[in-house]
């Protein structure tokens, strides 16, 4: 487990896959992902399988460690190990906070420190909806730079919007 200011990451198991469903058919984040519609556990359970066979996912729960609580996801997807880079996917469930004041600052770090300094990747980029001002706010805020905007790219209650993927370089990462 990587543990991080009494927060802590560990890997994903079979018996949080309840949990997770819960937090990503919560409609107030569902609506943040690529895959908007919602899932039956059978699919969950059959995502975590395939995730756990593949060498580009790196996924994790977060927990609070004070209460011993999940309380969200953090991970790297997509991973490209030739040219070193990956997709963050972050979010905190507990609450359907999706992105918050209090674990959210430190849980991000913790990710992006694993991507940068154990996975020795040198590019960490994540893609967020022109919809969702928060999590972009978020990402700006930790220093990633838009790299893309893809016009009118997603569709939520009867309207385009854009999608923004930014980006973070290793030499760019700072942990304060």
């Amino acid at each position: 487990m990587v543990i991080f200011e009494n927060i802590g990451m560990r890997a994903i198991e079979y018996d949080d896959l309840e949990l997770m469903l819960q937090w990503r058919n919560d409609e107030n984040i569902r609506k943040y992902f690529r895959e908007y519609r919602e899932f039956a556990l059978s699919q969950k359970r059959e995502w975590y399988e395939s995730m756990i066979k593949s060498s580009s996912f790196e996924m994790f729960l977060i927990i609070d460690l004070k209460e011993n609580e999940p309380i969200g996801v953090a991970g790297i997807t997509y991973i490209d190990w030739v040219n070193r880079h990956g997709d963050v996917h972050f979010y905190i469930g507990k609450n359907g906070e999706w992105i918050d004041d209090v674990y959210a600052p430190v849980a991000i770090k913790m990710i992006l420190n694993y991507g940068f300094n154990v996975l020795n990747l040198n590019k960490l980029w994540t893609e967020i909806y022109e919809i969702d001002t928060k999590k972009n706010q978020f990402f700006m805020s930790l220093g990633f730079s838009i790299d893309a905007n893809l016009r009118e790219h997603y569709y939520w209650e009867g309207k385009y919007y854009s999608s923004h993927l930014l980006s973070l370089l290793r030499k760019e990462f700072t942990i304060e």
